[in-house]
Order: structure tokens, then C-alpha cells, then sequence
């Protein structure tokens, strides 16, 4: 049976008016979230202004390298793009290994440690390319609760709230950080919510409309995510919110091909183009 998906995300995203500024939030989905950058691509070149940004694991780490360090797209791009799972399970064995092994390894991660560094010299206190609020939403084992840190709050520990998003439990270790005089243990925050939607209704977010965009690989994930919205729909009716689901389903999270990377981005483009028509 012919799928009417197209069709329903091509009626969902004219919703959306250029006339007032964007707020996106970017779900989890490891390797997958390079769907995002082709996404994001797509919408800057149909001059869409993102003013709010919310996130969690990959998405966080997108939003951070983006809106915080100043990345442009292609950048990012180019970084996903020469990523690979020997990288990140070469950098999850480094992050338990004696310190002096980590400095001598740090070269099978590959892009990892430079970016990592780069992370750590950014205050996150000017955002870049328009963007001005973002929030980056973290597991914290210590009090088993999400937080969300935005750019607004007088402490903003940008690197140990990206790391901690992006931290998946198994894999890596939580992120430990001392934040307002209190320990946390930070994990990724897709373990209790891969899509953060509500956390703009919160302060200091103030969303005219709303995108959210779903890179899970699971149809029941993203049945989760429609009735998620659809609850917010019905407290907020006065602001727009638009579900994308760029093609990613049954592709992996952290194993997968390099060729797959290619077929992600364009999915998140073309997940736009189907919706918006020249």
C-alpha cells in the first residue's frame, strides 16, 4: 500500500511561516543525527530563521558545535562525514583507560579529541548564525531527573552538558561535573526522552512555531512521538508544531557503513523538500 507520508509532511510544514522566527528541536539517534545537518541545510537555504534550538545526545552535540561554537553546516558536515564506529568505540574504550593512555591512543578516535577540545574553549555564551536561546537536555543519575541547560542560565557548562547529553549508558561513562555547588552524573538524555518537545514550553523559550525533528529507527518510537505532540497541540493550540521524520528508520546508531552517511544527509534534505515545494 502506497505510504501518504509525503503527503502529510508536505500539509504539516506549510504550517510553517518564514515571517516568524523557528524553534527546532533535534531528537537523539546517534550516527543518524547527521540527518539533521542535511535538514538544517535544507531550511537555512529556504531562509527560515531559527531563533530557539533544543536537544538531546546527537542533537545536543549538533546544537552545541552549531549555535554555540560557531560551526557552519558544511563544517559539521564534513566532520560527521569522516567519522567512523571504530572512532567512537576507539574514544568509549580511551574514556576508561589511565589517563596517560588516553593521550597516547587519542589518535584512534579521530576527530573526536580535536573537536572535544574545541567544545572546551567555548563559553556558549554568544550564540552564532541567529540562533538565541538553546537548551541541552541531560540524564542526571545523581537525582535520576532530566535537566535541561540553556545559554541563558548563569552557569552554562556547554562542554560537560554536551558530553553528558551524548553520553550513552553502556558505551560511555556519565559525564561527572560539579554545576551550582552540586555533583551530577550526566548521561544521555535519550534514556528517559529522545525528543525534548515539551522543554520549549519552559522558560526561557518562547516558540511562535515549533519543528521537531525524529530520527528514530522504530515505527513505534515514532508513533510515541505523535502522540507526545499531539498532547502539546492540545495545551498550546496557538503554536504551530510540525513533526519531520527524514528517512532513518532501521539505520544504525553507533555500527554502521560510512556510505550510510551520504544516504543520511540526504534524507534530511529531502524530508524538507518533500514538505516545502519550490
Amino acid at each position: 500500500m502506497k505510504s501518504d507520508l509525503p503527503e502529510l509532511r508536505a500539509k504539516s510544514l506549510l504550517r510553517l511561516s518564514k515571517d516568524k522566527p523557528l524553534s527546532i528541536v533535534l531528537g537523539a539517534g546517534g550516527v543518524r543525527g547527521i540527518a539533521h545537518v542535511g535538514l538544517l541545510e535544507s531550511l537555512i537555504e529556504r531562509e527560515f530563521r531559527i531563533a530557539e534550538m533544543v536537544g538531546t545526545s546527537v542533537g545536543a552535540i549538533i546544537i552545541s558545535f552549531y549555535a554555540a561554537v560557531g560551526l557552519s553546516l558544511s563544517e559539521i558536515r564534513e566532520l560527521g562525514l569522516n567519522l567512523t564506529s571504530r572512532h567512537l568505540l576507539a574514544w568509549a574504550w580511551l574514556r576508561r583507560a589511565p589517563r596517560s593512555m588516553q593521550l597516547r591512543f587519542e589518535n584512534h578516535a579521530g576527530i573526536i579529541p580535536t573537536s572535544l577540545r574545541r567544545l572546551a574553549e567555548t563559553s556558549g555564551r554568544r550564540l552564532h548564525h541567529g540562533v538565541e536561546r538553546i537548551g541541552l537536555l541531560c540524564y542526571d543519575r545523581s537525582t535520576r531527573s532530566e535537566i535541561v541547560f540553556t545559554n541563558i542560565q548563569e552557569q552554562f557548562p556547554l562542554e560537560d552538558a554536551t558530553r553528558g547529553a551524548a553520553a550513552i549508558p553502556g558505551l560511555f561513562p556519565p559525564r561527572q561535573c560539579v554545576v551550582e555547588g552540586r555533583l551530577l552524573r550526566l548521561v544521555d538524555g535519550g534514556v528517559t526522552n529522545c525528543l525534548p518537545v515539551e522543554k520549549l514550553f519552559e522558560p526561557p523559550f518562547t516558540p511562535e512555531q515549533i519543528l521537531v525533528v525524529d530520527i528514530s529507527n522504530h515505527n513505534w518510537q515514532r508513533e510515541e512521538t505523535r502522540r507526545k505532540v499531539e498532547a502539546l497541540e492540545a495545551r498550546h493550540a496557538e503554536v504551530p508544531i510540525v513533526v519531520v521524520s527524514p528517512d532513518t528508520l532501521g539505520k544504525g546508531t553507533v555500527i554502521y557503513h560510512r556510505r550510510d552517511l551520504h544516504t543520511l544527509i540526504e534524507a534530511g534534505r529531502r524530508a524538507v523538500l518533500e514538505a516545502l515545494p519550490e
